[in-house]
């Protein structure tokens, strides 16, 4: 099978989207020719075009040239790269993560005749000024109409299938709820002596992680006389401001460590008393999926999508307040048995997303997609 996966961002460049296409594409190579399309932001060093050979496939990523405006990857030669690409593919599957990347694969595929589905991370939410002025009406005269007329389309989760439907006015029937996965190897080996007093945040610096919510709870636990340090890795725009509020509630034991190497986010997981997920919404996040693998508790605010996935390997939080954020908090650091459950119940619901099964599901819908 010929496969053409767009993309917005692939890695080097960090985020949870860019490892789900990253597995997913590597997984399907083993029997399929693969190509990625996508861009070059946050790949300095990379080759513009690199390919890996497998036994019964191969894998072809390709990094355009690219801007970004208003955190949209804008690919200016991506339409002409899908018009021209050849063989003709048997199916275009679009990662709907950024702006304008399903319109355009919508053409390319109403063009040359190619059946298209419609892969959605996240419920497309404005993170600039630029964006609560202009994204309401692309979503409702560009990204609906093409979401609609996908072939298929892939939601993580029930609850996101859910709001998809209520959305976007997408037919249920052309949904298809497929996860993300977790490789096994985020395990991270053999279990190491935890701290007793370290929370760990993992993630993009944006509006939607949230994380002053969390750095609120922390000075709302100082002032009760509960010393803890927190780890915040990641990278972001929010990250100045962030800074910011740190040094304005004075705390000190909150470090900003940035950007990690995956070994070094797998010893962050093994040593962390819990990881801390403060979003205002999500899809289907990898970290609590890397977190639950690796045994680490989790305290998270009670968004449907969390509590679907996390069942109880997580300690969710129904009021956004600080001050019940801090409870949960405190909960997890003093409440040895509440930790231990906690633990225990982790890797046996990251068991069910492996990237084996997720991908052989994939592949059979783009069989249903072809008939």
């Amino acid at each position: 099978m010929e496969i053409v996966q767009v993309v917005g961002l692939y890695p080097p460049h960090l985020g949870g989207q860019e490892v789900v296409v990253e597995q997913l594409a590597a997984r399907q190579a083993e029997s399929h020719q693969v190509t990625v399309y996508t861009s070059n932001l946050g790949a300095a060093g990379m080759p513009a075009e690199e390919r890996h050979d497998t036994a019964a496939g191969g894998l072809r990523v390709v990094r355009q040239r690219s801007a970004l405006i208003a955190n949209v990857p804008v690919m200016p030669g991506l339409l002409g790269r899908l018009l021209r690409h050849r063989p003709k593919p048997d199916v275009l599957h679009v990662h709907t993560g950024q702006a304008m990347l399903l319109e355009i694969a919508r053409v390319a595929a109403r063009l040359r005749g190619i059946r298209y589905v419609a892969h959605q991370h996240l419920v497309l939410r404005p993170s600039t000024p630029l964006g609560r002025v202009f994204m309401p009406a692309y979503q409702r005269l560009l990204y609906a109409r093409s979401l609609r007329r996908a072939h298929r389309v892939i939601c993580l989760t029930t609850a996101m299938r859910d709001a998809t439907v209520h959305t976007y006015g997408v037919d249920p029937a052309r949904i298809a709820v497929i996860p993300n996965g977790v490789d096994p190897a985020r395990a991270c080996g053999e279990p190491v002596e935890r701290r007793p007093d370290e929370l760990l945040f993992i993630g993009r610096l944006t509006s939607q992680k949230n994380v002053g919510l969390l750095l609120a709870a922390v000075g709302v636990l100082r002032d009760r006389g509960r010393a803890v340090r927190v780890r915040i890795v990641g990278d972001g725009e929010d990250r100045t401001r962030l800074e910011a509020y740190t040094r304005q509630l004075h705390l000190p034991a909150v470090v900003f460590e940035g950007r990690m190497d995956a070994d070094a986010v797998c010893r962050a997981y093994r040593r962390a008393t819990a990881l801390v997920m403060p979003s205002t919404h999500e899809g289907m996040p990898l970290v609590l999926l890397e977190a639950m693998a690796s045994g680490t508790p989790v305290v998270a605010t009670a968004l449907r999508e969390i509590r679907e996935v996390g069942g109880d390997a997580v300690l969710t939080v129904a009021d956004s307040g600080p001050a019940a954020f801090a409870d949960a908090l405190a909960a997890v650091l003093d409440d040895t048995a509440l930790r231990q459950r906690l633990a225990e119940a982790g890797p046996v619901r990251a068991a069910a997303f492996g990237w084996p099964a997720i991908a052989r599901t994939v592949d059979a819908l783009y069989r249903e997609v072809l008939g």
